[in-house]
């Protein structure tokens, strides 16, 4: 999760008798606040959990002082002014923020291998056109995007719900004011009403949208708008004059706003759902201290906050915030390795003095340059629309590229291609076979979009089930999973073919789909196991009820779903062998298919993708897993053994004696760090089809013994 720094013009409150230049110093020490909050998360996500909330409070800042900005210059002049107030806005944020897309994307050329091209090229495109958060949220439910990585510009998101928030809200007082004296009311009273009533139905969406369908409910603007009110409304209400607190209960207020955002930095985390209700304590503390102001008691925290090196912070928030995240992710390309903790001291560092400099050279130059200033807001918008273009023309090729289709081994194919290699002692030294097309074509090797369209994720609630091979065939398979099962579709569907057999397939991404009850591992919503709950048992239920199937292959990515405290519902083998008995009493032969190895040891982490592995490293054994590493307690296995199903495994595949491998016969073996490619996917097809059969004629041998 990544945040966004506004460092829009601090301003007074209306009705307070200040300069609308004075510096509020208990904004800029938020600012500094939020933003350390927001880097140190991005570099010890461990260490401070919830630092994304920074964001939350950006949100809150830019809907105070936007709104009393707005608000200040209807009472003098009874309108807004559009273009000046939206030209102001293009000034103050887009030379730096362009300056920071320039940069990326020449450190995505030079650094970032080209299979990363593609996303991080219309990611960048997004980012320059303010619609990152949308790009976003339409990926998080996007399967084909199940193989990207964080992008040096994804942090560019948030920046694109404040611009949208920028073009919206103008309009939004504009209408209250003209409402407000149609109906002879006080202005300040009907924007208060309105925005009220927008704080009140976003907050609504975002429980709701957060608990459905979280993914794409954290960017979408819609759930964040009510965070912009809660500024707004504090605006309008200090700006009444009425709002006075004494000393020592300033002070109070004060430090209990700041233990708000605090208590959330430390203790939110992955499964918190968010923004939801979960999003009013950072909310509700920033306008705390906003409230308090700068409290004048000895024991208040107005010392704090008006030290420098926290008012500098402050002041430089916003090119902090820009630069960071591009070091980040683009230091490990050059490096060739993760950052150490001594290497993220010193982006930090880096970052701060980026800040610094992005404010001196390029932000407060370029917005208070004569030429700038003086000419109309057209030129503005011509400048910005040059830039948006330039920006489009430059990445444009990068978004474009597209790597040389992987050819797809041929259902004869044998030899020491792919998986066959590692059954042919003659094949030699399996990882050095040359590959067949570049590595970077690799990460783009994924199923035909008919086999993809097959699949849902966990979060729709809904599978859907394709047929394969001969619908009108005697024997017919079934196959139960989850993304990984989606890998495996083609081979087992070609080898339905081969035998007139049909194969139906029940596809449910990132869900425990071998269990019927709640596993609480639910990629993407981890508050929601009862949605895997519910589908897996109408899968399940479907599948029992159809007498046409009568082979049930199962195949889950089960690493998944192992938390190690019971209390968080782990995926157990009672539960699998339940499903498997259920298969069982409905006359049907069970094959549980043992899960692939993965590049990275279990519990899963975040690892490097194959092919980026292989071209920063080019060493096949720096980018393997050791052997032992790769081994678990996998509750289907053990479910297997339990029910009498027939287990096939496919681990020698993948692993010799020492290493589980990235590489094997001329084929990269995963798009990512865990699913397989197309085309090494295809080169077990003839393994596969011989252990299935060997596997259910064990299976009809021993129910004749019994």
């Amino acid at each position: 999760m990544t945040a966004r720094v506004l460092d829009v013009d601090a301003v007074a409150p209306a009705g307070s008798g200040a300069s609308p230049r004075d510096v509020r110093l208990e904004i800029q020490a938020l600012r500094a606040l939020a933003v350390l909050g927001v880097v140190l998360f991005h570099l010890w996500p461990s260490a401070l959990p919830g630092g994304f909330v920074g964001v939350d409070v950006f949100f809150v800042l830019s809907g105070f002082l936007i709104t009393d900005h707005l608000m200040r210059e209807l009472n003098r002049t009874n309108s807004i002014s559009l273009p000046r107030f939206w030209a102001r806005r293009i000034r103050r944020l887009l030379p730096a923020s362009f300056a920071t897309i320039a940069a990326t994307a020449v450190g995505v050329y030079t650094l970032v291998p080209a299979s990363r091209w593609p996303q991080f090229g219309q990611e960048i495109i997004a980012s320059g056109f303010y619609v990152e958060n949308w790009y976003l949220a339409w990926q998080s439910v996007d399967y084909m995007a199940l193989s990207n990585v964080k992008s040096p510009s994804q942090h560019f998101w948030s920046l694109g719900v404040e611009e949208q928030f920028y073009v919206v809200w103008p309009l939004l007082l504009l209408l209250a004011a003209w409402l407000a004296t149609r109906m002879k009311k006080n202005r300040r009273a009907v924007a208060a009403g309105a925005l009220v009533a927008v704080a009140v139905a976003s907050l609504i969406h975002s429980v709701s949208y957060s608990s459905s369908d979280p993914g794409p409910a954290y960017f979408f603007t819609s759930t964040r708008v009510w965070e912009f009110a809660a500024g707004g409304i504090l605006a309008l209400w200090l700006s009444s004059g009425r709002v006075a607190l004494r000393p020592r209960a300033a002070s109070v207020v004060s430090w209990a706003g700041i233990a708000c955002v605090i208590v959330s930095m430390v203790t939110y985390g992955p499964a918190t759902p968010f923004p939801s209700y979960t999003a009013m304590l950072p909310v509700v503390g920033t306008c705390l201290v906003i409230v308090a102001g700068m409290p004048s008691v000895r024991w208040a925290p107005s010392r704090v906050m008006a030290v420098r090196p926290v008012q500098f912070v402050g002041d430089v928030s916003y090119g902090v915030y820009l630069w960071h995240w591009p070091l980040i992710i683009l230091i490990p390309y050059a490096l060739g390795a993760p950052l150490p903790t001594w290497l993220k001291v010193i982006v930090l560092a880096a970052s701060i003095a980026l800040g610094f400099l992005s404010k001196k050279l390029v932000e407060d130059p370029i917005r208070r340059h004569r030429v700038v200033t003086q000419h109309r807001p057209r030129w503005t918008f011509a400048v910005t629309a040059a830039a948006m273009a330039l920006t489009m023309v430059a990445v444009l090729p990068m978004a474009r590229w597209t790597a040389q289709p992987v050819p797809a081994p041929e259902p004869t194919t044998a030899g020491c291609l792919g998986a066959m290699a590692m059954l042919d002692a003659g094949c030699g030294d399996v990882t050095a076979a040359p590959l067949i097309a570049d590595p970077t074509s690799f990460a783009q090797d994924l199923p035909p979009s008919e086999i993809i369209g097959c699949s849902r994720a966990a979060e729709s609630g809904t599978y859907a089930r394709c047929e394969f091979g001969d619908p009108s065939a005697p024997r017919r398979y079934a196959l139960l999973g989850d993304s990984h099962a989606v890998r495996l579709v083609e081979p087992l569907g070609d080898i339905a073919r081969e035998r007139d057999h049909g194969l139906s397939t029940f596809l449910i991404n990132g869900c425990a789909a071998v269990a019927r009850e709640e596993v609480g591992t639910v990629w993407g919503m981890p508050d929601r196991p009862d949605l895997c709950r519910e589908t897996s048992a109408a899968a399940l239920d479907e599948i029992a009820a159809d007498e046409s199937i009568d082979v049930v292959i199962l195949n889950n990515r089960t690493r998944l779903y192992l938390p190690t405290d019971p209390a968080d519902l782990p995926l157990t083998a009672e539960q699998v062998a339940d499903t498997i008995s259920l298969l069982q009493a409905a006359q049907k032969q069970v094959i549980v298919l043992e899960d692939t190895p993965e590049m990275h040891e279990t519990p899963p982490r975040e690892a490097e993708s194959a092919s980026d592995c292989l071209l920063r490293t080019r060493d096949v054994e720096a980018c393997a897993l050791r052997a032992p590493q790769a081994e678990f307690a996998d509750p289907m296995r053990a479910a297997a053994e339990m029910t009498g199903a027939g287990l096939l495994s496919l681990n020698d595949l993948f692993c010799d004696d020492d290493l589980c491998l990235p590489q094997v016969g001329g084929l990269i073996v995963y798009s990512d760090d865990n699913h397989l490619t197309r085309s090494f996917a295809g080169s077990l097809r003839g393994p596969l089809g011989e252990r299935l059969d060997q596997a259910l004629a064990d299976q009809a041998a021993a129910a004749d013994a019994g």
